[in-house]
């Protein structure tokens, strides 16, 4: 009883391992991931497409920037857009890509959840797939949840804002409430957990002779 016991502990050390955080970035922060001041540079989203006459250049950060019609910034995440006057009237398809790194991680446990905002109608994807929230078209005056629960894969990832500037400026604000994923447990626990196993099927050989 004392082999089993043990396997049994060994396979719940190795199984069940706790749900650690995952290193995501609002917008509007610097590389510090502190609210930086209206006009200014942020880090870690990066323009991925743009409609003619943009005049952005891909792979740019965007700059904090709001109009009185968004809701609210917070302490940790702002509204941002391409310049400074949001790419004033500059109509068509903008979107805006963040990395996250889930090397060293369970992409089957990975949970990430939010709220975003986007002027005008606009979505948030992971990967590609089918995006798991939208907005309106005018629907920036108050924040839309996400959560993304699945379609992650190992090493990087990525999420995708985009959205629609029907006009006037245009701009895009994400917060993340969550973003945990379970390890992947230690290559010395799975061997020392296969052996546990092997142990234990000798151990019922011996007693069944």
């Amino acid at each position: 009883m004392r082999h089993y016991l043990a396997v049994i502990t060994l396979l719940s050390a190795s199984t069940f391992v706790e749900a650690a955080t995952l290193t995501v970035h609002n917008t509007g922060v610097d590389s510090s991931d502190s609210v930086v001041a209206a006009g200014e540079a942020t880090n870690f989203w990066t323009l991925s497409a743009q409609p003619a006459g943009a005049g952005l250049s891909l792979g740019a950060n965007p700059v904090r920037f709001k109009h009185p019609s968004y809701f609210a910034d917070t302490a940790t995440s702002a509204w941002v857009a391409g310049s400074t006057n949001g790419v004033d009237n500059v109509v068509g398809g903008f979107a805006y890509q963040l990395t996250v790194d889930l090397t060293g991680f369970d992409p089957d446990s990975a949970v990430i959840s939010g709220i975003f905002g986007t002027d005008n109608d606009g979505s948030i994807a992971l990967n590609g797939n089918a995006p798991v929230a939208t907005t309106a078209f005018a629907g920036f005056g108050a924040p839309t949840a996400f959560t993304f629960s699945d379609g992650f894969v190992a090493g990087l990832n990525t999420i995708t804002v985009a959205f629609n500037n029907g006009g006037g400026p245009t701009a895009f604000h994400v917060q993340f409430s969550t973003a945990t994923a379970s390890p992947v447990p230690l290559p010395g626990a799975l061997g020392l957990l296969a052996g546990g196993i092997a142990g234990l099927g000798f151990l019922r050989g011996r007693r069944d002779a």
